[in-house]
């Protein structure tokens, strides 16, 4: 059977004991917590990171087509050029052309 001495001392820890498992189960509920708040700040990162990455994308492409339309610009100007150029070199061709007197 259990003598007193023996019951007396289990009573004695029993109250130790608890204080450990609480501080056990508070120490989980901690580490729960950190690892919660570890994982919602990796989330956030990666989302920041996405949008980033989208807005990134979005100005390159944003710039590529400016590009395009200063070259079409361009080429356009330089094609109205060529075309007033060889207009006038026409021009100078009829007018010598129209100079030339035949008789007969």
């Amino acid at each position: 059977m259990v003598r007193a001495l023996d019951v007396q001392q289990v009573l004695l820890q029993s109250s130790a004991v608890e204080r450990v498992q609480q501080v056990q189960q508070h120490q989980a509920d901690v580490q729960q917590n950190h690892f919660e708040g570890q994982l919602a700040e990796e989330k956030r990162a990666l989302r920041e990171k996405v949008k980033n990455l989208e807005e990134a994308e979005r100005l390159m492409i944003k710039e590529e087509e400016e590009r395009n339309k200063r070259e079409k610009k361009k080429n356009r100007a330089k094609r109205e050029k060529e075309g007033a150029d060889d207009t006038d070199g026409d021009r100078s061709d009829d007018e010598s052309v129209g100079r030339v007197d035949i008789r007969i």
